[in-house]
C-alpha cells in the first residue's frame, strides 16, 4: 500500500498566516544562528536549503498554539520529533528525511512509530510558484522519469547526472495560496519545486512554511 499524501488548501485563513508572521518577526532571536544554505556539490547551484527559525512552543501567546491543536485534531495525538518555520533559499534535492542507520535503530529502540511531516505555507516571492514533489525509488516504469521534468525539479550537478536515474515522479503537489497543507507519511522520497522563470539567490529566501515532523507513541 502507497503511504499517504495528502493536501488540504487553505488549510488556515490568511488571517492567521498573517498572524504567525507578525508574531515570529517581533521575536528577537537570528536567523544566523541556524545552518542557512549550505555548499553542495550534488546541487547545480553549488548550494542548497534554509535558514530555520525555532517555533518557540514554549511562549503561551503563541498563536502556533491553536494550529497544533487543530493538526492533533485532523492527524491525531503526535508528538513533534523536529519542528520550524523554514526561510528556503533553494531547493533541497530528493531526500527522506531518514538521518543514518543508527537514527533508525534508535528510534525503533524507542518504540516510535512512523508519523506524518506537515508544511503550512506563510509566504513566497511573487515571482514563485512553490511546489512538493514525490518520487519514487527505485523508479516505476509508468511514471515520469526525474530526467523528464527539469522544467520543475531541482537540477543536479553535471558530476552527479547519473542521480537522476533513481526517481520517478510519483507526484507533484503545486501550491495554491499560502495557507495550504501538505503532509505525507514519513519516510517518503521528496524536494521541492517551482513553476516558472525562477531566479534563486544565496543571500535571500523564496519561501516561508512551517515544517513538523511528528510521531506517534
Amino acid at each position: 500500500m502507497l503511504k499517504q499524501i495528502i493536501y488540504k488548501p487553505n488549510y488556515i485563513s490568511i488571517a492567521d498566516v498573517k498572524e504567525i508572521r507578525e508574531y515570529f518577526d517581533n521575536i528577537n532571536d537570528s536567523l544566523a544562528a541556524s545552518r542557512g544554505p549550505y555548499p553542495s556539490a550534488e546541487n547545480k547551484l553549488g548550494w542548497q536549503g534554509c535558514w530555520d527559525r525555532q517555533l518557540h512552543l514554549e511562549k503561551q501567546d503563541n498563536p502556533m498554539h491553536k494550529i497544533l491543536q487543530r493538526l492533533e485534531k485532523d492527524f491525531g495525538n503526535f508528538e513533534i520529533l523536529e519542528s520550524s518555520i523554514r526561510y528556503l533559499s533553494s531547493p533541497f534535492l530528493p531526500h527522506s528525511d531518514v538521518r543514518s542507520v543508527k537514527w533508525i535503530q534508535n528510534q525503533r529502540k524507542q518504540k516510535t512509530k512512523e508519523g506524518f511531516t506537515i508544511l503550512i505555507g506563510l509566504w513566497w516571492d511573487q515571482n514563485y510558484t512553490p511546489g512538493t514533489a514525490f518520487y519514487n525509488c527505485p523508479p516505476k516504469l509508468d511514471e515520469p522519469l526525474y530526467s523528464e521534468k527539469l522544467d520543475i525539479l531541482p537540477e543536479y550537478s553535471d558530476e552527479y547526472q547519473e542521480e537522476m536515474r533513481n526517481y520517478s515522479v510519483r507526484k507533484v503537489i503545486k501550491w495554491q495560496s499560502p495557507g495550504d497543507l501538505i503532509a505525507w507519511e514519513n519516510f517518503q522520497f521528496h524536494s521541492s519545486c517551482h513553476f516558472g522563470d525562477v531566479s534563486y539567490d544565496r543571500e535571500k529566501w523564496m519561501k516561508e512554511f512551517i515544517s513538523l515532523e511528528t510521531y506517534f507513541r
